[in-house]
């Protein structure tokens, strides 16, 4: 499985901003750039959607980018 370790990494890997959109039910792809170059991680309320996204396309990326809580620090 591939590791994603950026928000970056995670949009291109889903398809880029408009896949990513389309996706989360954002209102547009402004909204994903805020995610990848300001906050550098996504709303919590993605994660499920997007990681099962993310197991489809065989890769994996930790949860503080959703900020959850995990065992292991960044």
């Amino acid at each position: 499985m591939r590791q994603l370790n950026t928000a970056r990494d995670v949009v291109n890997a889903l398809g880029g901003p408009d896949a990513v959109a389309k996706l989360t039910g954002a209102r547009s792809t402004k909204n994903i750039s805020h995610w990848v170059c300001r906050a550098r991680t996504f709303p919590a309320r993605y994660h499920y959607v997007m990681t099962t996204a993310l197991q489809k396309k065989k890769a994996d990326a930790p949860p503080w980018l959703w900020n959850q809580a995990s065992s292991k620090r960044r």
